[in-house]
């Protein structure tokens, strides 16, 4: 009975050694997270548009607020208040003061945005 008992101690410790490192960090961010925060304007079609991104995941758009993230390389911004939701395939260049959007989903229009 004594030794049934170590073993299923030993096994027990085993199991919870296992299992701590399972943990997953929910704190990596994808490293272009970064590289969006701040404030971009767009000149495009002779209208200026300003976005506002936040590191907390808040942003503005015209009169719109929402939030923003990545997921599977697409740019997202959500809009809940007007049930917009925006996705884009993305592409940083000039340093990273450049910001090209284009829709990831339908239309081939690409949008420029500078960094402010």
């Amino acid at each position: 009975m004594k030794k049934q008992l170590v073993i299923i101690g030993i096994l027990a410790l085993l199991f919870i050694v296992g299992l701590s490192g399972c943990e997953q960090n929910s704190n990596t961010s994808n490293p272009d997270e970064n590289k969006f925060v701040g404030t971009w304007q767009n000149t495009t079609r002779n209208i200026t548009r300003t976005i506002s991104l936040s590191s907390d995941g808040s942003c503005s758009f015209s009169n719109f607020t929402g939030t923003w993230y990545l997921q599977n390389g697409i740019f997202i911004m959500n809009f809940p208040d007007s049930y917009l939701t925006y996705r884009f395939n993305y592409l940083f260049s000039n340093n990273n003061r450049t910001l090209s959007l284009s829709s990831a989903v339908g239309s081939s229009i690409t949008q420029v945005f500078t960094k402010q």
